[in-house]
């Protein structure tokens, strides 16, 4: 099934298309995005203008096109801060639905809010901290601890909105803007008194804003990973970022093309809301997140259609909780009874876990190719542990040399990684015959080098020999002794 998700922000219009699978996971395959400004002179008027909605109009046009042209069985149009804070916004909306068919949803700051924050989220592995999507005229902001949703929070502090009141027609900011600026973003911003004195939270943070300083840093870095998402930014890398971008003019931040023309008026203001907010609540780091509000409207649709269409987001603040051991599949069952019996640390156990969920997805394809792919895909793990998965995955379809990939990303790797890669590629190779026969081992540990395993067949053909060759690779990586 295709769906779309058309995204109506203060500055831009976007159509992400996603395949959605029969278990309702998805990814997405094409997307388009136009400048349409929507947004534009809202502040001064209260209303939507005539050419920012002749603009939009027909943009909608073109991307009506497109969705018709891939046969799209679900569109799914939303609006945000523009729109919902527009006087006029009746008589746009039915426009829009005139002009191009599209009925938009216009989303609260709340469902805003945490539809942004269950998309990154269900992409992340952080159990408590302060999410945030930075956009063109809002910053949504969602307080969260383990299962819960504490606080969610919304300001007019969007990058947009704040470039057009107080920068100048060049889009520059004079001394006494800039200072203006500052002190408007600080008092809107919440403090350390909104959250709990004894908590460690993380920061995650999404948004055109935040992907284009991040890629900015990463080529300041030279990072050797070209990836955006769980990138990992400190507080004085945003701060340099943001002091480098604001003592350039506009029309030399136009030529960085991590950037971009149509960021380059808004990344200045954008990026001095992100370096406050990690001053104010002394968050040290920054995580990075491409996904978001599109990944979560979509996410709530597949789980239930008719709550998405009236609003309903009461199941979306509960973070369901893990599945139970007993309905685990046979290679996460393998995995834990290794972790519980002290084979492997938790980092290991975090990797594999990834890897049986990754497995089924994987193309068939030779191992190098594998190793790129594995990269290449979103995932919840960190940049170096995603690196040590795809080495692990590779070495278990046969690439028996990896040193020369490791050399690459040396400054994200440690010592013992070629140790680590080899004992994790002979757990997948187990994992992956119980997963593809519906087999089950059961561990047992008789000693600190001795285990005795009961294996008990699927119900499609058992391939035994190929077990024993997994067996014995698993027994000299770990040095054991098994029975």
């Amino acid at each position: 099934m295709k769906v779309s998700v058309i995204d109506l922000g203060y500055n831009s219009l976007k159509l992400v298309s996603y395949e959605v699978k029969r278990d309702k996971t998805f990814a997405a395959y094409g997307q388009e995005s136009i400048l349409a400004r929507v947004g534009e002179g809202l502040d001064e008027t209260g209303m939507l203008g005539d050419q920012p909605i002749k603009r939009t109009l027909n943009a909608l046009k073109l991307l009506r096109d497109i969705v018709e042209l891939q046969h799209v069985d679900h569109v799914l149009p939303i609006a945000t801060s523009a729109v919902r804070e527009a006087g006029n916004k009746a008589l746009f909306l039915k426009q829009a639905v005139v002009d191009s068919g599209f009925a938009f949803k216009v989303l609260s700051e709340r469902e805003e809010a945490v539809y942004s924050y269950s998309g990154a989220r269900a992409a992340l592995a952080v159990d408590s901290g302060l999410f945030f999507d930075l956009g063109g005229g809002s910053l949504e902001m969602v307080l969260f601890e383990e299962t819960r949703i504490r606080k969610i929070l919304s300001v007019p502090l969007g990058a947009l909105r704040l470039t057009d009141l107080y920068a100048g027609k060049d889009g520059g900011f004079s001394r006494k803007n800039y200072v203006r600026m500052r002190k408007r973003i600080v008092d809107l911003l919440p403090g350390p008194k909104d959250f709990p004195a004894d908590q460690k939270l993380d920061l995650v943070g999404v948004g055109g804003t935040v992907r284009a300083i991040a890629r900015f840093d990463q080529i300041r870095e030279k990072y050797p990973v070209n990836k955006l998402h769980n990138y990992t930014m400190k507080r004085n890398s945003v701060q340099l970022v943001h002091q480098t971008l604001n003592n350039m003019e506009v029309k030399d931040i136009k030529r960085i093309t991590s950037i971009g023309q149509d960021r380059a008026r808004s990344i200045v203001a954008g990026s001095l809301v992100i370096q406050l907010l990690m001053e104010k609540i002394d968050f040290r780091r920054l995580i990075v997140s491409t996904h978001g509000l599109r990944d979560g409207v979509l996410a709530a649709f597949l789980q239930d259609p008719v709550s998405y269409r009236k609003g309903s987001i009461d199941s979306l603040i509960q973070r369901p909780k893990n599945v139970s051991s007993n309905t685990q599949s046979p290679g996460r069952q393998f995995i834990e009874s290794l972790y519980s019996g002290g084979l492997m640390n938790k980092r290991e156990r975090a990797i594999l876990l990834q890897a049986v969920e990754e497995i089924p997805d994987l193309p068939l394809t030779n191992p190098e190719t594998l190793f790129y792919v594995a990269l290449e895909s979103d995932s919840v793990l960190s940049h170096p542990d995603q690196i040590i998965l795809s080495l692990s995955l590779a070495h278990a379809r046969g690439m028996k040399r990896t040193d020369w990939i490791q050399a690459t990303y040396q400054g994200l790797l440690d010592d013992d990684t070629e140790e680590t890669v080899e004992r994790i590629a002979a757990i997948i190779k187990l994992s992956e015959i119980l997963e593809e026969t519906g087999s089950r081992i059961r561990v047992n540990f008789e000693g600190r080098h001795k285990i005795r395993v009961k294996v008990e067949h699927g119900h499609r053909h058992f391939p035994e020999e190929l077990l024993r060759a997994s067996l014995k690779d698993f027994e000299e990586v770990f040095d054991l002794k098994i029975t």
